[in-house]
């Protein structure tokens, strides 16, 4: 027997691995929000139901009570950030324990083999890796609904335990399985909602990564579901996917809002923007300050993503629970999105009231004295 084969047929017979839900009560029958009816739910398929299994790395025999109170603390923070405490109808979240014989280290001891350091979680792109993160998703049975081979309703977030029983500084990354058939975005590690952002949602990282990096052109074309970002290379108003958070709009009428103008940060300081200034998308690496004058600036919101990034978000979980109909066709998806349901959602989640009261708070910070925004004008 080969051996990804011996390490998947272990996995699925190994009287150790267990699975542990956590809020049960909100999607054993799923569900999302009626935009239409406040306080009302629309029942949802079980096949359109969206997997999050929670695994952990270098967890001891002696420490499934402690993988067990990190599982529910994840879901518990999880359930305070807008959309997702909205939409937990329709996120099963399990824990999935495995014992690991050793930490996660270089030596590869663990049960998934992370080479963890203090700083890091090494190199994810182990073969064997990929096999026991298939094998978990198997034996735990994920929804397997996958868009060109892409698992699309199943996140795997993997907790870990390196030599100094720390969760190292995570990523996001994408893994394909031994007989590439399929692949799933994995979230690896510390700050592993921000990955979950990544993983689940397709959204960028918004700090700036890459002292004096370009952003390189890009061609126009009509907004797509799946590969509108939350960081944009153009200045154009007429081209910004968030025009309509833009200051002096009907939505956001205060003209010297802060909101939806051109933050610097997002791979790379020349040329890439993103709407808000702090947003849970963000970080610190080589961000300046608020003034210009001093890198590596935590511009992270522990607590909340950009209106940019929440929109986003929300649009692609009705797109995947079924609300927003049977085509796959993403532009067609979108038009659908700004046509019909992105004014229910606006009203529903009071994004014109929540983005008052956030005007207020930038307002008290003096986010417009800034000097790392740019108003929209033509390229």
């Amino acid at each position: 027997m080969s051996t990804p084969a011996l390490l998947i047929c272990l996995f699925l017979t190994a009287g150790q691995d267990e699975l542990i839900p956590v809020g049960q009560e909100n999607w054993e029958k799923p569900w999302v929000p009626d935009l239409r009816k406040p306080d009302a739910k629309i029942d949802i398929p079980l096949n359109k139901r969206i997997d999050v299994l929670i695994l952990g790395d270098g967890y001891l025999a002696s420490e499934r009570a402690d993988f067990e109170k990190e599982v529910r603390e994840w879901y518990d923070r999880f359930l305070t950030y807008t959309p997702w405490s909205q939409f937990r109808g329709a996120f099963r979240v399990r824990g999935y324990w495995t014992a690991s014989e050793g930490r996660a280290t270089p030596e590869r001891k663990s049960v998934y083999q992370l080479p963890a350091t203090t700083t890091g979680v090494g190199d994810v792109s182990q073969p064997k890796l990929a096999d026991a993160v298939f094998a978990a998703l198997d034996k735990a049975g994920v929804n397997r609904a996958a868009a060109r081979s892409r698992l699309s309703h199943a996140v795997p977030v993997l907790l870990v335990r390196n030599e100094q029983v720390r969760n190292p500084s995570g990523l996001t990354r994408l893994l394909t399985s031994s007989d590439a058939k399929a692949s799933v975005s994995v979230a690896f590690a510390a700050y592993t909602h921000h990955e979950f952002g990544h993983a689940y949602g397709g959204l960028r990282d918004e700090y700036i990564n890459l002292t004096g990096g370009k952003a390189p052109p890009r061609s126009g074309g009509k907004p797509n579901l799946f590969t509108l970002s939350n960081v944009t290379s153009t200045k154009d108003p007429a081209q910004l996917a968030w025009s309509h958070l833009l200051p002096g709009g009907a939505l956001n009428p205060a003209k010297e809002s802060v909101i939806g103008l051109l933050w610097i940060g997002g791979g790379g300081e020349e040329g890439f923007w993103h709407s808000e200034v702090r947003c849970l998308m963000n970080g610190t690496h080589d961000n300046w300050d608020l003034q210009k004058s001093k890198r590596g600036i935590n511009l992270r919101d522990m607590n909340r993503f950009c209106f940019w990034c929440e929109e986003l978000m929300v649009a692609r979980t009705l797109q995947k629970t079924g609300r927003l109909g049977d085509s796959e066709d993403g532009e067609t998806l979108w038009k659908k999105w700004t046509d019909e349901f992105r004014p229910l959602y606006q009203k529903s989640f009071d994004v014109a009231g929540r983005l008052r009261a956030k005007n207020e708070e930038n307002a008290k910070a003096k986010l417009a004295e800034a000097k790392i925004y740019e108003q929209p004008g033509k390229n």
